[in-house]
């Protein structure tokens, strides 16, 4: 927290912190819809919060209560959200577009006693959910839906006269459930997180003194899932104690004009996110005159600057990159602009927050311990996780609970990983992922497979070769910077599957894996590849073969590629 506000600082829920930050930034913007245009002050937002608490009261939702917010990032989500928390209930965020199977899985595991719906769609998807479960909760809709059965309006919700937001923001108790996210999960069954308030305080604490400025006034955009607990940290609790200007960007196909008109001073994202914005940067730095396209930034730093301000980095103090490694050269190519992005560690066990170090970068690592966090490395090499923001336990899962967490506090990650001698963590993998090739030797698959990924042409990567002589790789062609290359070359009409095959483009991709197996030692070395042309639709997150996060669903992708493999075998 910042020096200035000692009675946020104090706060020891985060209704309380909301409530003072509502009084201390009444008439600051607090929310801006970049589709809708809607715009909150702190006060509105305050207010029209406390009156749908009122109204979820009124439904015979009470504290300890589950619902379920099927909404995507506009104002509605922040008032929902905070609403329920203002009673003790507990909102649980899902992805935007979870397959029945899984929302029905949540419905019978939580029991919610309710589901906030966006639009008809999730509407429809919420039904088929309570059908396929068994349990029927409440249905409120945001938007104009058919008023069919067990259906609220939210805009019918609101109280016209609510309880005092001071009496609300009283009412939770530290170690109350703030949310409980469901972990995304590359194998089995999500498992539900339930995170308090002193998780959540003391995460969104540690992280602003990380930072080292306040973010007061200061912009952010809010635009990946809130299931997310990156999102949900840096642009929901941290907003809520800084009194910050979130902008929310509810359809991704508007991202990029969103970021420009936005400029925040804060971003959060994961490696394509970052990948894309790069891509873009050469694209305009190409039009300077006389240009280089080689260099690292291309470009005068007049030039630079300007191109910055264009897709809304101008202003940027703070920006992070999580859920999985970024190519080193993309992260040379920001820090070379003067963008501080830094990889962060954590995960929703331990609300985001493990390690994270923008003013003292080591690149190629995640950074140190955030203040109050212990890191250490199991005998196993397992990283293990112990802070006042790591959770208690699975909801109604003693047996996954008691793999994670042992009696010492320390949270077992099942990540792979090192700390050099200063401290700064380098993550390596999954312990579940390594690969054991004949040889005998532990391969872990993540390093490799993150210097496969700054191969130009390549958007994923996945290495196989457990029980197998050697080790091979599943590359996935970037649709986007393949098209770019084969234009080039005059081969605009080329379809991406016939690119996959051809022998020019293995022979550019050949080259790349020659140099990466030269630095490698000889049972890690890639002895055979093969291209897929999957593209963007296949290989999307929250798809059979990714996670809502980003994360390669190993198991499922050597299924689908299993006679793919079988041939760089034979």
């Amino acid at each position: 927290m910042t020096p200035q506000e000692p009675a946020v600082q104090d706060a020891s829920t985060l209704t309380e912190a909301f409530h003072r930050t509502v009084e201390t930034c009444a008439q600051h913007v607090a929310v801006t819809c970049a589709c809708s245009g809607r715009t909150l002050t702190w006060a509105q937002y305050g207010h029209e919060a406390a009156a749908l608490a009122d109204g979820f009261s009124s439904m015979g939702i009470r504290a300890g209560d589950h619902v379920v917010l099927m909404l995507s990032n506009r104002a509605d989500f922040y008032l929902v959200d905070t609403a329920l928390l203002l009673i003790r209930a507990i909102p649980v965020s899902v992805y935007n577009s979870p397959s029945i199977e899984r929302l029905s899985y949540i419905w019978g595991h939580c029991s919610p006693v309710a589901v906030v719906v966006e639009d008809d769609t999730q509407l429809g998807r919420a039904r088929a959910a309570g059908a396929d479960s068994g349990h029927h909760p409440h249905l409120v809709a945001v938007e104009e839906v058919p008023t069919i059965g067990d259906l609220v309006m939210l805009s019918d919700l609101a109280a016209t006269s609510p309880t005092d937001l001071a009496e609300l923001s009283g009412h939770a108790r530290p170690d109350d459930t703030a949310t409980m996210l469901y972990t995304s999960g590359t194998t089995g069954d999500p498992k539900g997180v339930p995170l308090t308030h002193r998780n959540l305080l003391f995460a969104a604490r540690t992280l602003t003194k990380r930072m080292g400025i306040s973010l007061r006034g200061r912009r952010q955009l809010s635009y990946l899932p809130m299931a997310h607990i990156g999102e949900r940290l840096a642009t929901h609790y941290v907003h809520m104690l800084e009194g910050s200007e979130v902008t929310c960007c509810a359809n991704l196909d508007f991202f990029p004009e969103t970021l420009a008109r936005a400029k925040p001073h804060m971003l959060f994202g994961a490696p394509r996110m970052w990948e894309k914005l790069y891509a873009r940067m050469r694209d305009l730095a190409a039009t300077n005159p006389g240009a280089d396209p080689t260099a690292a930034v291309p470009g005068s730093d007049e030039a630079l600057q300007r191109h910055l301000e264009t897709i809304g980095l101008g202003h940027i103090d703070i920006a992070i990159v999580g859920s999985a490694p970024l190519p080193r050269h993309i992260h040379e190519f920001w820090r070379s602009a003067g963008i501080p992005l830094a990889d962060c560690y954590g995960q929703s066990e331990t609300c985001g927050v493990g390690t994270w170090d923008p003013h003292d970068l080591v690149l190629g690592t995640c950074g140190k311990p955030f203040d109050g966090v212990d890191v250490e490395i199991s005998d196993l090499g397992e990283i293990l996780i112990r802070s006042e923001a790591v959770f208690a336990g699975y909801y109604r899962d003693v047996t996954r609970t008691r793999m994670v967490l042992d009696s010492d506090g320390w949270f077992h990650t099942h990540d792979l990983g090192s700390l050099d001698p200063d401290g700064n963590l380098t993550v390596r993998g999954r312990l579940d992922d390594l690969l054991v090739p004949t040889s005998g030797h532990n391969v872990s698959p993540a390093p490799i497979e993150a210097r496969l990924l700054q191969i130009p042409l390549v958007s994923h990567a996945v290495l196989c070769g457990s029980g197998k002589p050697y080790i091979t790789a599943l590359l996935v062609l970037d649709s986007e910077a393949v098209a770019k290359w084969a234009a080039d070359l005059g081969w605009a009409e080329r379809s991406l599957t016939t690119l996959a095959t051809d022998p020019t483009v293995r022979s550019v991709v050949s080259r790349h894996i020659d140099d990466i197996n030269a630095s490698l030692p000889g049972a890690e070395r890639i002895k055979s590849f093969a291209l897929l042309s999957g593209g963007e639709t296949e290989w999307a997150p929250d798809t059979p073969l990714m996670t809502a996060t980003g994360k390669i669903r190993r198991a499922q992708v050597l299924q689908r590629y299993s006679e793919t493999i079988k041939s760089m075998y034979t």
